[in-house]
C-alpha cells in the first residue's frame, strides 16, 4: 500500500489542527527511525510492518495534518488507525472516500466529502479493505 494516505481533522466543515503533542505520545512506542519532535518518523508495528508518517503544517494559518506513506500490510495499518482514532482524525486515502470511525464525524466534514464518506470499524483490516476495493 504505497499511495499517500492523509489524516485530517475537521470541525464544522473546516480544516482543524491535529494535536501534535498527542501525535508524539501515541507514536512514541512505534518509532523505529526519525524524531517525532521533527515530525518525520518511520513507525514499526508489532508484526514488523512499517509506515512512514510526516507531520505537515502546524503554523498559525496552516493547521497540522499527517501524511502517511509506504504502509505495510498487517499491523502497520492498525497503528495508523489507532493514531487517527486518538487524534479524532478522518482517514483520506488517495482515490478513496473519506473514512470515518464514528457517524458523528460526518457532520464536521466539508460538504464535498460528506455524502460519499464511509463509516468503517476502527481496524486496519476494515480500512485496508476499502483501499483495496478502490
Amino acid at each position: 500500500m504505497s499511495a499517500e494516505t492523509f489524516l485530517f481533522r475537521f470541525v464544522g466543515g473546516e480544516f482543524a489542527a491535529l494535536d501534535v503533542e498527542l501525535f508524539r505520545r501515541v507514536v512514541e512506542p512505534y518509532v523505529a527511525a526519525g524524531d517525532p519532535g521533527l515530525g518525520e518518523v518511520l513507525l514499526r508495528a508489532e508484526d514488523g510492518g512499517t509506515a512512514e508518517v510526516d507531520v505537515r503544517g502546524g503554523g498559525a494559518d496552516d493547521p497540522a495534518y499527517l501524511t502517511v506513506t509506504h504502509i505495510s500490510r498487517g499491523a502497520a495499518l492498525d497503528v495508523v488507525v489507532r493514531l487517527a482514532e486518538a487524534l479524532g482524525a478522518v482517514v483520506l486515502p488517495v482515490g478513496c472516500p473519506a473514512l470515518l470511525f464514528r457517524e458523528e464525524q460526518r457532520r464536521h466534514l466539508p460538504s464535498a466529502l460528506r455524502e460519499t464518506a464511509l463509516v468503517v470499524p476502527p481496524t486496519g483490516a476494515a480500512v485496508g479493505e476499502v483501499i483495496a476495493r478502490s
